[in-house]
Formats: structure tokens, sequence, C-alpha cells
């Protein structure tokens, strides 16, 4: 038989654990993520499922990604660091922070990535780039490294930046430049790598590092030609939104998302189930919520408004209007 006291603990702690785990699910990670493709990728995730990439993705736990031979995926690691496996390539993250979403370790298992991460940014955490044949903390820079196990073979090329690229513990290593490249040559023994075991189980790959070369002046030339059009779109984009913003000020619009004048009201359906696009779903779980813009031009006073009221209010898309109180 329950007691009055018993019964308000048990609903207490299933009100804590609620607030703990809706605001778990509010913070989660929004890093490393997908966010652009081509051609066919595979994701396989924690699950064991290989799935066909269709749309971004949040990676968590650990993911292995796969390239066709015409394909390549880009993952942002955090704010200004990212990879691009290119194709028939195969690289994994074996572990990804619950947490905080941290992926400590990249490691490619055979092809190409295209390395992207400002001259002037430090993050957070250090990441290493790992295969069986190299090891390395990822250097700031832009660069492509490649490794082919059925030909014992890798190798880096350097747009910007520099890095010291040696053979996975060797300790004969050369500095690589902007506009360089070098190569490491192993050897196959019964059609696999070939190492000398050290002590304490130690490996190194037996084989030749090259010396530095000058990379070919048209891979050089189209990647100086892709950064530039890249600039420009990011430029032009800016400039549209500084547009946008300052024409909607003209018309008297403080607030975005969606746009508004002073003490006007917006009724915007917040949680409306994936894929509804004709209405407010209520029925499903969706909610209409009001907001005030403010004079400083932020929405404020957010208040839920009641199912029955609120079907003549919210749509699909945010409704905007004189306030109703």
């Amino acid at each position: 038989m329950f007691t009055t006291k018993s019964l308000t603990v048990k609903v207490t702690l299933l009100g804590l654990c609620l607030f703990i785990g809706l605001q778990a699910l509010a913070e989660a990670p929004k890093y490393p993520v997908v966010t652009e493709w081509q051609g066919d990728v595979w994701v396989t995730g924690k699950d064991g499922k290989r799935q066909k990439i269709s749309k971004k993705v949040v990676l968590r736990e650990k993911a292995l990604l796969e390239t066709s031979l015409a394909g390549q995926v880009k993952v942002q690691l955090d704010g200004r660091r990212s990879f691009t496996l290119l194709g028939a390539g195969e690289l994994a993250l074996p572990v990804i922070s619950w947490e905080s979403g941290e992926a400590p370790v990249v490691l490619l298992k055979i092809g190409e990535i295209f390395w992207q991460q400002p001259l002037d940014f430090k993050g957070a955490f250090n990441i290493a780039i790992r295969s069986d044949l190299f090891e390395f903390l990822a250097p700031p820079g832009s660069y492509v490294l490649k490794v082919d196990p059925k030909q014992a073979s890798a190798g880096v090329k350097i747009y910007e930046g520099q890095m010291e690229f040696s053979a996975l513990n060797g300790d004969e290593s050369v500095r690589v430049k902007a506009g360089q490249q070098a190569s490491f040559q192993g050897v196959l023994e019964g059609g696999e790598i070939a190492y000398d075991v050290l002590l304490k189980g130690k490996k190194i790959p037996k084989g030749q590092l090259s010396g530095v070369t000058a990379m070919d002046p048209n891979d050089l030339a189209k990647f100086t030609e892709a950064e530039k059009k890249k600039a420009q779109q990011a430029a032009k984009e800016k400039a549209r939104g500084k547009a946008a913003l300052e024409q909607a000020k003209r018309a008297g619009m403080i607030c975005t998302n969606p746009s508004a004048k002073f003490n006007e009201c917006a009724w915007i359906c917040a949680k409306n189930p994936k894929g509804e696009k004709k209405a407010c779903n209520f029925a499903a779980g969706a909610q209409c919520e009001r907001q005030r813009c403010n004079a400083n031009g932020v929405w404020a006073e957010l208040t839920v408004i009641d199912a029955e009221k609120a079907g003549s209010l919210c749509g699909v898309k945010p409704v905007v209007g004189p306030c109703d109180y």
C-alpha cells in the first residue's frame, strides 16, 4: 500500500529523471556530423547496421565510413576541423565521446582523406590520424593523406601548412611544406605489410621513406581555385544576409526568424512530427508557441497556447501579427 509520502518521493524521482533525460537530450553533441556527400556512401554505427547516407547525420559513440569509387563524404569534427574521405575509401572513428562528441582518433583503413584545419586554430583536444603505415597528431593545414595496405604504400600532399611525415614509429622523417609531397613504400610478405617488431611489441613497417618532391602544379592550382570559389561564395552569402537584415530593419522589422516589428507576436508550430507538411499536428505531440518581439529585437515571453485555441493560430509556417492580449 502506497503512502502519500512514498508516492510523493516516487513522483519527485520520476520528475528528476525526466528532467535529466530532457536536459541530456537538449545538450546532445552536434559533432562529429556528416555535412556533405556525393555518390554512394555508407555508415555503420554502434548498432552494427550498415546504411547508405542520404541526409546529414551526427555520429555517435563510433562509426565506420565507406565510399564507392565515385563517392566521397565530408565530416565536420568540430566548428573548424573537418576531413573528407575520398573515393574507394574506408575510415573508422573508433571512439566518439557520448558527452562531448570528441573523436580523438581517425583511423584510415584504405584510401585518401583530405584534412582541413585553419592554420591559426588549436582545438580543445588533439586528434590522431592513424593507419597501418603511419600515425600523426593532425597538424593544422590542408593536406591529403593516403594509404594502400594492398600495395604497402602511404603518402602525403600538402596544400597549406606543413608536417613531419614518417612511417609508423619510424626514426627517420621528412618535413613536407605547402606545395610538396612525400611517400613511404613498405614491404609485403605473404600479402601482408611486413614489420620489424621491437621490444614491448613496438612495430615499425619495413620499407623506404622517399625524399620531398614538388607537387603537380595542376593539383595545386585546382586547390587554390576551389578555395577561392569557396571564399567568394561565403562572402556572397554573408553580403546577402547583411542586405536582407538591413532591408528588414528599414521596413521596421527588428526581430528575425521570423521577421517582425516591435511588439508583434509570432505563433510557431513546435515539435511537429518530421515529414508533416500540411498542418501543426497536435494529436502527434506538436504544440503552438507564442512569442513577442521585444524592444531589443529578441523573441521573448514564450507561451504555449492551448491546443483548442491554437488550431486557428498555428500552421506549418510561422504566423506573425498583432498580439492577441
